[in-house]
């Protein structure tokens, strides 16, 4: 649940800067991305170590097996991709934030929903 809170968290945090196209809206909707899908991996018993970890886990215990869609996982690594590209300088973002935010929001809804689905630990 204390993944969830702060995925839900950096969802709120994102808004304001989603709607004004900021760069740092993909920041914070990475942070909710990455929180829920530990959220994910937690409730399966999987306790990644890294941001890349948590990547890497998501594909092989959540995608892989079926429990999630595949673009999931896409949104996921794509997410990854743009906060580096923020955190570390590299070029503009060239993607539509708010459309982002928004699968971002469904992404952080499916995970909510399968943790509340399937019994954990």
């Amino acid at each position: 649940e204390e993944e969830l809170a702060k995925a839900q968290q950096a969802l709120n945090d994102a808004e304001p800067l989603a709607s004004g196209g900021s760069d740092e809206g993909v920041v914070n909707g990475f942070y909710a991305a990455f929180h829920a899908a530990q959220a994910a991996l937690y409730d399966r018993g999987i306790e990644p170590s890294s941001h890349g970890a948590i990547r890497n886990r998501f594909g092989e215990a959540l995608v892989l097996d079926g429990s999630v869609d595949r673009s999931q996982g896409r949104l996921l690594t794509t997410l990854a991709d743009l906060r580096q590209q923020v955190d570390y300088g590299y070029e503009p973002i060239d993607a539509d934030v708010a459309t982002l935010l928004d699968r971002t929001r469904s992404f952080v809804e499916s995970m909510a929903a399968l943790v509340d689905s399937e019994p954990g630990e």
